[in-house]
């Protein structure tokens, strides 16, 4: 807005009123009935959103981050290993790989996260840590145990 005089600056209010309006309307044009069409109806319901939008972010990225020391967890235990242990042992080391890196080759490249396990094996030993590799759990399916022809593995 370009304002000719300074009466017309001092008796402005800012951007267009009807802005905000539209600004809503817009944001709620999916929206079924007068949350659509009713401004006052719809900044409720549009707020509302918003809310849940934002929440539902970092409830999100807590999922995935349990998914991923899951998947990690698995692939440890299929190696006879402990989960704490293989993480602590691989940042002594100082591998930097985080856990979606380390979840992703522990599902796509198994063979990728066996050497990183043998690798922690090995780290293990040489500190003198041989209670952390006793096998924790006896119910867990290992690839060896599966009668698998050789081109499967």
């Amino acid at each position: 807005m370009v304002f000719l005089t300074p009466l017309n600056l001092a008796r402005s209010r800012g951007p267009d009123r009807a802005w905000r309006k539209r600004m809503y309307l817009r944001m709620s044009w999916l929206y079924y009935g007068r949350k659509r069409q009713c401004f006052s109806i719809a900044v409720r319901s549009v707020r509302k959103a918003m809310m849940y939008s934002t929440n539902s972010r970092y409830k999100k990225r807590k999922v995935i981050s349990k998914i991923w020391r899951m998947r990690i967890g698995a692939a440890c235990g299929e190696h006879s290993l402990d989960y704490s242990t293989f993480m602590n042992t691989l940042a002594e080391s100082n591998i930097a790989l985080n856990r979606k890196v380390l979840a992703d080759l522990a599902i796509y490249e198994p063979r990728t996260f066996q050497s990183l396990t043998v690798f922690v094996k090995q780290r293990v030993e040489e500190m003198g840590l041989t209670d952390a590799l006793k096998p924790r759990t006896e119910r867990v399916l290992t690839r060896a145990m599966l009668d698998l022809p050789k081109s499967c593995v």
